[in-house]
């Protein structure tokens, strides 16, 4: 839509993608529901409840010092996607 925050999301991936490492993550409520661990290729990777799962940077957006997910993130994806993470790790 070329709002705002995709501007800022894109300056993050372009400039320092480590920006987003440890920090909690937060759904679009704002409750923490994790920690981001990694990035991988174009995927964040956050720990959940003891899981790994991996979600595009385009479906995040920094407020503060919090990573906020934006829309409805389908968990059973994100933990397969993490998969691969794992296997490369």
């Amino acid at each position: 839509m070329g709002d705002k925050s995709d501007e800022m999301m894109a300056g993050i991936k372009k400039k320092d993608p480590l920006s987003l490492l440890s920090r909690f993550v937060a759904d679009k409520e704002g409750n923490r529901i994790g920690e981001s661990i990694s990035i991988y290729k174009d995927l964040l990777i956050i720990k959940k409840d003891g899981d790994y799962y991996a979600i595009p940077l385009k479906h995040v957006e920094l407020k503060g010092e919090e990573i906020h997910l934006k829309g409805i993130v389908q968990w059973k994806k994100a933990k397969e996607l993490a998969e691969e993470w794992k296997k490369n790790v």
